[in-house]
C-alpha cells in the first residue's frame, strides 16, 4: 500500500511524533490561560469576572483533552501490541476519539480566541469598529485549518461499500463451483462464504464487509461472507491451481482475518487516503499561494501519529495473516509446488492482463471499432503472443518485487511465500507455467456468455468515463 509523504515522513519516529503532538496540543491552552488572567473585566463593556474565571477553567478541560489524544494512542498501541481482535475493537474507537475530540479541541480554542480578543479590544481600545473587524478576520481566519478536518470526518463516518463489476453465481445454475468451494471449507474447517463473485479482473480475495455488485443491469448489495473470483484466471488457472487460490482465501474465514480486516482494515486505508488526497492539497496549495499551508499540518500531527503507530501493526499482521493462508492453499490443492506454481501464474499472466486490458481502454477512448467481444479470452490469446513458452521462468526473477492487491489486504512479495512453504525456483517448470488443463473454465456453465456480457459493461462504463 502507498504511503502518504504526510507520513512517511515520520515512519518509525514514535517519539519525536508523541512529542511534537503534546507541545501542539498544550500551548495554545496555556497560553490563553495565562492570557485570561491579565483581564479585569472593566472596559467599554463591564464583563463579569466569574465568565473569565469560567473561561480559564475550560483551557484547562482542552489542554487535558489536547494531552489525552496522544497519551490515549500511546496507550492503546502499548495495549493492543498485534492482537488482531484488540486492534479491531480498539482502533476505529480510538480513530473517532481522535477526530471528535480534536473538532472539540479546535472549536473550544477558537471560542476561547475569540473571547480574549474581545477583552483586549474592550479594555485596550474601547470597541473600535476597525479593531472588531481586524479581530473578526482574525477569527475566521483559525477556520482555515476545518475544511480537511471536517472533509475527514464526513469521509469516516460515511458507509462504504467495496464496488465491483461482476456476476453474482447462484447455486442452482453454479452447483460445481459452489460445490468445490463447499469441499473446502470443509477440508480447511473454514466458513462457507455466502456469496460467490466473478468478475474481469485479476483479483481473488475473501471479504465480510457488504460487497456493491454491479452487473450491467442492476446493482445489488450482498451481505455477509463473499468469495471474490477472477474470470481470466480461470482460463489459466489448472482445476488443483484455482482449489489451491480459494483455499488460501477461505483461510481468512477460517479465523479472525476478514473481521480484523472489515473492522480495521477500511478505516485504516481511508485514513490514509485522506493523507494521500492532503498530500496534493498541500502541494497545489504550495504552488498557488506560494507558502507552505502549516495551520493545517499542525491540526493533522494527531492523525499522523495514529496512522503510524498502527501501519507498522498492519505490515506485520497482514504478512503473518497471507503466509497463514497460504498453508491453507497449499493443503487445499493437496501440493506446496502446485499452489506456488499457481501463485507464479498470477504474477506472470497479471503483466499480460494490464496489456489485454490497455488495449482495450485504447480502443474504446479512441473510439475505434472494438472487435474484442470476450475480453477473458483475448488476454489468453495475448498470453500466448507475448509470452514465449520456454522463457516464462526469465520473468520469475522479479519475485521478491510481486504483491498480489486486494482490497482489504496486500500479499507479502512470492519469494517470502516460496520460503514459507518450502518449495525452490526449481520446482517451477516453464511447462506447469503454461498449462491451462484441466482448465477451471470449466467449472462455470455458459462461462462465454458471463464473460461477453461483462466486456460489454466494461466498455460501456469505459465509454462514460471518457465523455465525463
Amino acid at each position: 500500500m502507498k504511503l502518504s509523504k504526510l507520513s512517511d515522513d515520520f515512519k518509525n519516529k514514535s517519539l519525536n511524533l508523541f512529542a511534537i503532538n503534546v507541545l501542539i496540543l498544550s500551548i495554545l491552552p496555556v497560553i490563553f490561560y495565562f492570557v485570561l488572567g491579565y483581564f479585569s473585566g472593566f472596559g467599554f463593556y463591564i464583563i463579569n469576572a466569574q465568565l473569565i474565571l469560567n473561561f480559564q477553567k475550560i483551557t484547562l478541560y482542552i489542554l487535558a483533552l489536547g494531552l489525552l489524544i496522544p497519551i490515549s494512542i500511546l496507550f492503546a498501541t502499548l495495549f493492543t501490541g498485534l492482537d488482531r481482535n484488540r486492534i479491531s475493537n480498539t482502533f476505529p474507537l480510538l480513530t473517532n476519539f481522535v477526530i471528535y475530540g480534536l473538532l472539540f479541541y479546535l472549536t473550544a480554542g477558537i471560542i476561547i480566541f475569540i473571547f480574549c480578543f474581545f477583552l483586549f479590544l474592550n479594555e485596550l481600545l474601547g470597541l473600535k469598529v476597525i479593531f472588531m473587524v481586524i479581530g473578526a478576520a482574525l477569527s475566521l481566519a483559525f477556520f482555515y485549518i476545518f475544511p480537511p478536518l471536517v472533509k475527514g470526518v464526513f469521509n469516516f463516518t460515511k458507509i462504504n461499500y467495496v464496488p465491483i463489476v461482476g456476476v453474482s453465481l447462484n447455486k442452482k445454475d453454479h452447483s460445481k463451483i459452489f460445490s468445490v468451494v463447499s469441499d473446502l471449507s470443509k477440508k480447511i474447517n473454514a466458513k462457507m462464504p455466502k456469496n460467490i463473485v466473478l468478475g474481469l479482473s485479476t483479483d481473488f480475495f475473501a471479504i465480510s464487509k457488504d460487497l456493491k455488485v454491479f452487473n450491467g443491469i442492476n446493482q445489488t448489495t450482498l451481505k455477509n461472507e463473499t468469495l471474490y473470483i477472477s474470470i481470466p484466471y480461470l482460463r489459466i488457472l489448472t482445476i488443483k491451481e484455482l482449489e489451491g487460490i480459494i483455499g488460501h482465501e477461505l483461510g481468512h474465514f477460517e479465523g479472525d482475518d476478514t473481521i480484523y480486516a472489515m473492522k480495521f482494515a477500511p478505516i485504516f486505508r481511508r485514513l490514509n487516503q485522506h493523507f494521500l488526497e492532503l498530500d496534493e492539497e498541500f502541494e497545489d496549495q504550495k504552488k498557488e499561494l506560494k507558502s507552505d499551508p502549516i495551520l493545517i499540518k499542525l491540526a493533522i500531527y494527531p492523525f499522523i501519529f495514529l496512522f503510524n503507530e498502527f501501519s507498522r501493526k498492519e505490515e506485520r499482521i497482514s504478512k503473518e495473516q497471507e503466509l497463514k493462508a497460504d498453508k491453507f492453499g497449499a493443503d487445499a490443492s493437496e501440493s506446496s509446488d502446485v499452489f506456488i506454481t499457481a501463485l507464479s501464474k498470477l504474477y506472470i499472466y497479471d503483466l499480460v492482463w494490464e496489456d489485454t486490458k490497455n488495449k482495450f481502454k485504447e480502443i474504446v477512448r479512441e473510439k475505434i471499432k472494438n472487435k474484442i467481444k470476450n475480453l477473458s479470452l483475448e488476454f489468453v490469446r495475448t498470453a500466448r503472443l507475448l509470452l514465449e513458452k520456454d522463457k516464462l521462468k526469465v520473468y520469475l526473477k522479479n519475485l521478491q518485487f510481486y504483491e498480489q492487491l486486494h482490497p482489504s489486504d496486500t500479499h507479502p512479495p512470492l519469494e517470502d511465500r516460496m520460503k514459507n512453504l518450502g518449495v525452490k525456483m526449481e520446482k517451477i517448470s516453464n511447462k506447469s507455467l503454461v498449462n491451462f488443463l484441466p482448465s477451471s473454465a470449466s467449472l462455470i456453465p455458459n462461462i462465454d456468455l458471463i464473460e461477453e456480457n461483462l466486456t460489454v459493461v466494461l466498455n460501456e462504463i469505459e465509454k462514460f468515463q471518457n465523455e465525463s
